[in-house]
């Protein structure tokens, strides 16, 4: 049992640390001129762990024109706030900086495929 615990711990760890982590110093610097999400999540959220794991699959198939960030609202509440984030999961899809769309709770990877399409062409 014990086992299991510590695989699932580091599963959840490693799915946590995927991603680039962006902060209040580095946010507007690494989403200019590109397209991405960010993932706002924080660490005792279930729903949001789950959501990682998607996203770390979904970062395999994803397009070469996407990037995948994430942003601990625990850690950066004011970025939270900038972007209105009020539930979590909340993913936030900008394009060249700009805000153009959140979505909230859980997702699958045909939804995130479907979200990236119409987002960002």
């Amino acid at each position: 049992m014990k086992k299991i615990f510590i695989s699932l711990l580091f599963l959840t760890l490693g799915n946590l640390f995927a991603f680039e982590h962006l902060t209040p110093s580095n946010f507007d610097e690494k989403i200019k001129g590109k397209n991405v999400i960010v993932d706002f999540y924080a660490p005792w959220c279930p729903p949001c762990r789950i959501l990682s794991q998607t996203l770390v699959e979904y970062g395999k198939i994803k397009p070469q024109n996407v990037e995948i960030y994430k942003v601990n609202i625990d850690e950066y509440k004011d970025l939270a706030m900038k972007y209105g984030v009020r539930a979590l999961p909340t993913l936030a899809y900008f394009e060249d900086g700009d805000l153009i769309m959140t979505e909230i709770g859980m997702k699958n990877i045909q939804q995130l495929k479907n979200s990236t399409s119409e987002y960002f062409e």
